[in-house]
């Protein structure tokens, strides 16, 4: 799945965080679903006959997924996280779902041949008594990708109604996806430390935003849960956040992330220098010259300088490490920027 989705699937996996992404984004922010109401939900669904080629069970892997319990009802909610366009979502999604009924007939059928209780031959037929209802599956999909999601929100979109076909639209059942981008998502409607995630992620290309949004919230980025620190690291491309975590934790072990932030990019700031300088020397010596030296470090340190402020202004922290001991991707930064 990838970094990013594998971080953001195991942070979902806490139903307090699970329950406030679904309050968040289906109810604006109402708590129309607590934690305690949740419990785990398979992830994975098998066809009743289908095998791989190993013989073993064919099945598909949700992300995330949980049951919700209340006043004797039951409801599946489930949420796929996706960092790329995926152009067959929507189908995707239709099959979790039709896996996920299919499963829950399943059950009911061995249930009844177990009981022996089904009566007629529509019931048989069937696998169900007339009463019997099954629970209805919502599935959501959370793209925080880079760019608008560009490809199709429902089924009828990956369908060709041209020519001839069209008189059969109307009469071909549709499938909505549920579809939430990062752009989407106000931080206000969320409760939990999800809240600094989403807003975090927003910002994640300008490093200015980043740090006001830390300064106005302070206290709780003074006091931040670890797992909310790990997240918020990977889902920024800030991973080397996680060399500054242990040092910056609190008397009740929690980080500050503001403080770790500081140091991370103030560390970055005089490597940058750092190596400018050392490049400068280089170049001076190179040619011999004590004025070719001065001209050397004052502009190697200069320019260098100002390829890490624009690397780190574009949370390109990776790249600036990697630019401190490769001198070919260095000099393609440099055409890149427009630093001759």
């Amino acid at each position: 799945m990838g970094e990013k989705n594998d971080a953001f699937c195991a942070y979902m996996e806490k139903s307090d965080i699970f329950a406030d992404f679904i309050n968040g984004t289906v109810f604006g922010g109402r708590k129309e679903v607590t934690p305690e109401e949740l419990e785990a939900a398979p992830a994975i669904y098998h066809s009743e006959k289908s095998t791989g080629r190993s013989g073993g069970a064919r099945g598909r892997y949700r992300d995330v997924a949980k049951k919700r319990y209340r006043e004797g009802t039951c409801c599946v909610l489930a949420v796929e996280n996706q960092n790329e366009l995926h152009y067959a979502m929507p189908a995707r999604c239709m099959e979790y779902d039709a896996l996920d009924y299919a499963g829950q007939l399943r059950k009911k059928r061995l249930l009844h041949r177990k009981k022996k209780d089904l009566k007629g031959s529509a019931q048989f037929l069937s696998g169900l008594t007339p009463e019997e209802k099954l629970d209805p599956v919502v599935t959501l999909v959370f793209y925080h990708g880079k760019g608008k999601w560009e490809a199709c929100r429902d089924l009828h979109g990956m369908l060709n109604f041209e020519g001839e076909n069209g008189i059969f639209r109307k009469y071909t059942a549709n499938y909505r996806m549920n579809l939430y981008t990062l752009e989407d998502l106000k931080e206000e409607n969320f409760a939990t430390g999800l809240r600094d995630v989403i807003a975090m992620m927003k910002r994640s290309e300008d490093k200015e935003a980043m740090k006001e949004y830390c300064r106005k919230n302070e206290k709780r980025f003074q006091e931040m849960e670890e797992a909310t620190y790990d997240v918020i690291s990977v889902m920024i491309n800030h991973q080397k956040l996680n060399g500054y975590k242990e040092k910056n934790r609190t008397e009740g072990g929690k980080v500050n992330m503001c403080r770790a932030l500081d140091e991370m990019m103030e560390d970055s700031r005089r490597d940058g220098i750092r190596i400018g300088e050392k490049r400068g020397e280089r170049r001076g010596e190179k040619r011999g010259e004590k004025r070719g030296e001065k001209r050397g470090e004052k502009n190697g340190e200069r320019r260098f300088a100002a390829l890490a402020e624009r690397l780190l202004k574009d949370s390109r922290t990776e790249d600036l490490e990697r630019a401190v001991n490769n001198e070919a991707f260095r000099r393609k930064l440099y055409r890149e920027y427009g630093m001759r």
